[in-house]
Formats: structure tokens, C-alpha cells, sequence
């Protein structure tokens, strides 16, 4: 079989099918990139907290067992159940999974557009002009077709609390479209975004969709216009043209409940490329194990089909203890839940079920994890248990990363560290300094280092 694609869907999908049918199946995996870009944590980046973390594509094919391609998906021939490359290449499919993701386009000009690890000098950039005084208000706005708003909140969060951090006056205003405050997650998660938002100082202007950016306004389609000296908004998406593949508008394809693909035959799709509206790594790795169910049925009819059933998991950096939401997409007010403290283990800023946690093993943090599973919802008793014995943890990691960085043990103080971001995603950001200065002397002490 063959999976057009390298990013998360791709790769949640290839461990589903070694999970179902192990080794039966030869698997090719067609991506244009040598390396897998962990995107999600790209937010933090600019504020010092974390990298963008990238794993060799040829490491993981060794590893789970595939044939890598460096190479883009050009078309598809469906009546010859093959594949054609940019390169010119082609390879035939008995199965074939189309996760090719979608292109990031501006949907508000004259704002800074954040799409990811490429926004990142423009908004260090940013971050500088705020720090110099000459940017004082900014806005982040929601566009009113970016159904996936976190990323956005994330910012507007982070850049409060850096700017505190730096003693920098700013005012910063998030506008939506949303009646309430990441209201896919349903009313409690969304009321603690809610409180999280004023206890940062981030205004909230919901109910309102931004229209345009002119004479440093943000113009609403309301008619209303908000001053802004710098204004930071998402993109809106599009899908690549494949010819072959049928696509609907902006290109995305369509699909049944187990991501087949419309009218054609021994063809799925998963991730951005798809129908679903809500462009989230977590939804994308739903979609790739109910497409690898539907794969591997093809190849072992025993297998049974898993429908895709979507359940919203989102990690809300802050800059020190992420904030995790949850809902069933279908029902959202009945499952809603946010707390501090994981909703799903292992904790992952994308909840791929197998994916979640083979890269923790990759990063030696998560060793032989099972598949990523749900924590329970709390009650307000445990929930305030739950969330004590998450920073214990959390403390007690950091605690003895001091202790042995004190006996200039560095090799164990990093280690620790590991651990502590393991649990908390990220680490705060004095930890995240310290990291850097005991990378530094561990490289100092040389091969005596333990």
C-alpha cells in the first residue's frame, strides 16, 4: 500500500496498520520532506520554552518498518490503482492513503498571518518592537473560517505573560467570531479559558468576525473599527490540486464516516486534506486510525472498521502549566472538561493515540507505552487532587534537576528536565534557561561528563 504524505496523519496511520496486520503489509510512504516536524509546539518557540522538534523520516522507516520516497504526490491514476510523483515516478497501490496535508494562505492581509514554524521570525520580530516601545496595543484575530482557534489563544497568552516577564506595558485584545472563548470544547473548558484569559490581562472580544486590516484599524464586518498598532491573525487553508483525486471547494476531499474517499475505490483520506473543518493534528490522527481500520479490513476482513468519531483534545500552552480541554465534538456540552492537570496519558500536545506515545518512546521519556487513552473527567474534588498531584510531580522533577545540577552532575540534571517537559509539555521559562546553560557546561566537562 502507499501513504502520500509525512506529517502526523501519515504516521499515526502507518503504526495503526503495523498494530493490525503487523509486517504482512509493504508499506511506501511518499513525502517530500526527509524529516517529520513536530509542528504543534512551534508557538512557544519565539518565547524561549521549547524548539520545534524533527525526527529523520528514514530513522522511523527503519523503526517501524516502511518504504520512505522522497517525493510529492503529483496525481492519481485510480483505474490503475497507481500513483504518480513530481518526481515521475510511479507506484502502484493495492491500498492508498492520502494525508498530504494543506498550504496555509493569508486570510486577513496586512495582519501577521501565524501558520506555524515559518511565522516565527516575524513574530520574534514582533516580540522585539514590543519590547523597544514602539508597538503598545495588539490584537490577535480569528478569522472567521479558522475553526481551529488554539494556536491563537496560545500567543495571546504567551505574549502576556512575556511581556510581564520583560516589565513591558501592552494591551493586548483576542477578537473571535466565537460566542465564547474556544467554544468547540464546550461551556466548562470554555469558561476556564475564559478565567485564564483575565487573569493574564487579555481582553476578549467575541461575537465579532475581523473584516480587514486598513489605516491601523482592524475593520469588523460588524462596522466597527479597533486601533491597533500590530495585529496577529490565523490562516485560512487550502488544498494542494491532485488530478485523479476528486476535490470540492479549496480542494478538500470528501469522504464517508471511515475517511473513503468519494466515488473512488481502495482510496481513504486523512488530516487537513479532508472535509472536516476543524484542521487539528489530534482530529487528523482519529482519522488516520479509522482509515488504517478500514486498510487493514481490506487485508484481514477479521479486522473490524472503526468509524471516525471525533473527540477534541487541546493543550493550551501558557508559559507554565498547560491548560487541557476536551470534548466530544458531537455532544461537546455533555464532555466538556478543562483543567491543569492531563485529561489523556500520555500527555502529548498532539493526541495521537499511537503516535502520542511512540515519540515519547523515541525521546526515551515514555518507554513500551501503551496507546494514548483518556483520563476520566474529574469531579471538582478531584479535579483539585488531580491537578496537586500534577504539579507535585512537575516540582519534584524540577527539584532534583537543581539538586543535581548543584553536584554539576549535568548528563542527570537534563534528564530530569526531560522528564519535567515530558509532563508538562513544555517547561517554565527559568527551567528553559537553565537547560541551555547546563547543555553549555556538560559540553564544557567534556567525555568525563556522566
Amino acid at each position: 500500500m502507499v501513504v502520500a504524505g509525512g506529517g502526523v496523519a501519515a504516521l499515526e496511520a502507518i503504526l495503526a496498520l503495523r498494530e493490525l496486520v503487523g509486517r504482512r503489509a509493504q508499506i511506501d510512504l511518499l513525502a517530500p520532506n526527509p524529516e517529520f516536524v513536530y509542528r504543534p509546539l512551534a508557538a512557544v518557540e519565539p518565547f524561549g520554552l521549547g524548539e520545534v522538534q524533527t525526527i529523520s523520516i528514514d530513522q522511523i522507516a527503519a523503526d517501524i518498518g516502511f518504504v520512505p520516497h522522497r517525493d510529492l504526490l503529483e496525481s492519481v491514476d485510480p483505474g490503475r490503482s497507481a500513483v504518480i510523483t513530481a518526481g515521475g515516478c510511479e507506484l502502484v497501490y493495492d491500498a492508498l492513503l492520502v494525508a498530504v496535508g494543506a498550504r496555509a494562505e493569508t486570510a486577513l492581509p496586512g495582519a501577521l498571518t501565524y501558520s506555524g514554524p515559518e511565522s516565527n521570525d516575524e513574530l520574534r520580530a514582533l516580540l522585539d518592537s514590543l519590547r523597544a516601545g514602539n508597538l503598545r496595543r495588539l490584537i490577535f484575530a480569528v478569522p472567521p473560517l479558522a475553526r481551529w482557534a488554539l494556536p491563537l489563544y496560545e500567543l495571546a497568552v504567551l505574549t502576556a505573560r512575556y511581556a510581564r516577564r520583560e516589565g513591558i506595558a501592552a494591551d493586548l485584545l483576542l477578537v473571535t467570531p466565537e460566542a465564547e472563548p474556544l467554544e468547540l470544547f464546550g461551556p466548562r473548558a470554555s469558561e476556564g479559558v475564559r478565567q485564564l484569559l483575565a487573569i493574564e490581562g487579555v481582553g476578549l472580544h467575541p461575537s465579532v468576525a475581523p473584516a480587514a486590516v486598513r489605516d491601523g484599524e482592524l475593520r469588523l464586518a460588524s462596522g466597527e473599527a479597533l486601533e491597533a498598532d500590530a495585529i496577529v491573525a490565523l490562516p485560512r487553508f487550502l488544498a494542494p490540486p491532485i488530478p485523479g483525486l476528486p476535490q470540492g471547494p479549496n480542494g478538500f476531499v470528501g469522504t464517508d464516516g471511515f475517511m473513503r474517499v468519494d466515488g473512488l475505490s481502495g482510496v481513504w483520506a486523512a488530516g487537513d486534506i479532508t472535509w472536516f473543518p476543524i484542521k487539528q493534528g489530534g482530529l487528523a490522527a482519529q482519522q488516520a486510525d479509522a482509515a488504517a481500520s478500514g486498510i487493514a479490513n481490506r487485508l484481514d476482513p477479521a479486522v473490524e472498521m472503526r468509524p471516525f468519531t471525533p473527540v477534541l483534545r487541546g493543550a493550551l500552552m501558557t508559559g507554565w502549566t498547560p491548560h487541557y480541554l476536551r470534548a466530544p465534538l458531537r455532544r461537546p456540552a455533555e464532555g466538556s472538561a478543562g483543567t491543569t492537570a492531563p485529561l489523556w496519558w500520555p500527555p502529548s500536545k498532539v493526541a495521537g493515540r499511537l503516535l502520542a506515545p511512540y515519540l515519547g518512546r523515541l525521546r526515551d521519556v515514555e518507554p513500551a507505552s501503551p496507546p494514548l487513552e483518556d483520563l476520566g473527567s474529574p469531579t471538582e474534588t478531584s479535579l483539585a487532587e488531580r491537578e496537586a498531584d500534577h504539579q507535585d510531580a512537575l516540582e519534584l522533577a524540577l527539584t532534583a534537576a537543581d539538586l543535581d545540577a548543584r553536584e554539576r552532575d549535568c548528563v542527570a540534571a537534563l534528564r530530569w528536565l526531560e522528564v519535567a517537559e515530558h509532563l508538562n509539555l513544555t517547561l517554565p521559562p527559568e527551567y528553559a534557561r537553565k537547560r541551555e546553560r547546563w547543555i553549555a557546561q556538560k559540553a564544557m566537562q567534556g567525555p568525563e561528563a556522566r
